[in-house]
């Protein structure tokens, strides 16, 4: 990571500066120094300076040819150089490592679904990591010098003033850290935050945050996070373990009892992530003897939701139940901190439209909607690939801020 200067120093301004200059580029395609004048309002030197830095010294842009002259000198044209640097996005699931090594224009290379077991180790976990990463950067044949950094979507409770994972139920991780031996075997930058976070962070470089900049990404996977965008930025809380809302307890019912993954009785995640639906079927299916899922011995969300979309009555009941706690939890959060949209992803919310449109009556019902405002309820745009997506997004951020 680069230094941080002082605010108001001239190393600040600069890089400001250089900052408003590079996205610019890169967001108008080809742009000449005369336009990125009158579009920033810097002067005609700053910008000679900053576009030369840009190109020989970041490689950030380089000049494309000569523009049409319109009575003068012509226009030197200049393009983002997102081509040849590189960026690699790591999705670390339960089930399955998801990797990804793209160049800075976002075009995936070459991509890794690996299929896992967890060990409930950490430092076999992390092998397998390395291992997923190396096969990435040698089955892409890049420079390793021209890789950037490194992106880790992982499911935990992560400090983010020391960017440990205190716990992670999905894991059974207790203060492991990912990110420094990572650096140690790659020597790159990395960046490791809670999944929910960078899946939201995801749909704002790629998806809806071409639309919005102030919305709350729904993850409903094996558990139940939530990422909070606020003025096209993520929100951290004091130590980033902001939009646990998995963890907290269901709302309007009778205490059931059930011990969740972190310790606690009755949180969310037990009624409405893939974790519990499938535990809650195994416990229950012996009082419904004509459900399907009744002969099955080990019972998966994707056979419940199957098993829904067929009309089995069980199958429906527990969508149902898991859509309106849900639909309860995620109105609660809206009502909380007035997002322009609530956003729904993860695996779960791939079910079927019986148990999105289930959610979407529930939250209808309990949120506060006003004559002159709406919170749209939408999809997640980059279904399965938001949270390796968001990864690469970690990585590229810090790139155009310059701060790797």
């Amino acid at each position: 990571m680069t230094q941080n200067y002082p605010k108001g120093s001239a190393e600040y301004i600069n890089r400001l500066n250089k900052i408003k200059v590079l996205n610019l580029i890169r967001e108008t395609g080809e742009i000449s120094r005369a336009e990125i004048v009158k579009e920033t309002g810097l002067s005609a030197p700053t910008i000679t300076r900053i576009v030369d830095s840009l190109i020989n010294n970041e490689k950030l842009a380089f000049q494309i040819g000569i523009g049409t002259s319109k009575g003068g000198r012509p226009p030197v044209i200049v393009s983002f150089n997102g081509e040849d640097s590189y960026v690699i996005g790591i999705d670390w699931g339960r089930t399955h490592i998801f990797g990804i090594l793209s160049n800075l224009n976002g075009d995936v290379l070459v991509e890794e679904d690996l299929r896992i077991e967890t060990t409930n180790g950490f430092d076999a976990d992390l092998n397998r990591l390395v291992s997923l990463i190396e096969g990435l950067i040698a089955k892409s044949g890049i420079d390793k010098s021209k890789l950037h950094g490194i992106g880790v979507a992982a499911a935990g409770f992560i400090n983010k003033r020391n960017d440990i994972i205190e716990y992670s139920p999905n894991f059974k991780w207790e203060g492991v850290d990912i990110k420094k031996p990572v650096i140690r075997h790659f020597k790159v930058p990395v960046i490791v935050d809670n999944v929910s976070r960078v899946m939201a962070q995801g749909e704002l470089m790629y998806g809806i945050g071409e639309k919005y900049k102030d919305f709350i990404f729904i993850n409903v996977g094996y558990g139940i996070g939530s990422g909070i965008i606020m003025n096209g930025l993520p929100f951290y809380g004091f130590d980033g373990m902001a939009g646990e809302i998995g963890h907290n307890r269901i709302i309007g019912t009778i205490a059931g009892g059930i011990e969740c993954s972190c310790g606690k009785l009755d949180c969310l995640e037990c009624y409405s992530s893939g974790r519990g639906i499938a535990k809650i079927a195994m416990k229950q299916k012996q009082f419904y003897p004509h459900s399907t899922l009744n002969q099955i011995e080990n019972i998966s969300t994707e056979l419940i939701a199957e098993a829904a979309r067929k009309g089995d009555e069980f199958a429906i009941y527990l969508f149902y139940q898991a859509a309106d706690y849900l639909g309860l939890a995620i109105a609660s959060v809206a009502n909380t901190f007035n997002p322009a949209a609530i956003v729904l992803g993860g695996k779960v919310m791939q079910s079927g439209p019986f148990f999105q449109e289930r959610i979407r009556s529930v939250f209808n019902r309990e949120i506060i909607q006003q004559p002159t405002r709406r919170i749209e309820l939408l999809h997640s745009q980059l279904g399965n690939e938001a949270a390796v997506k968001g990864a690469i997004s970690l990585i590229i951020n810090e790139i155009l801020n310059f701060r790797v």
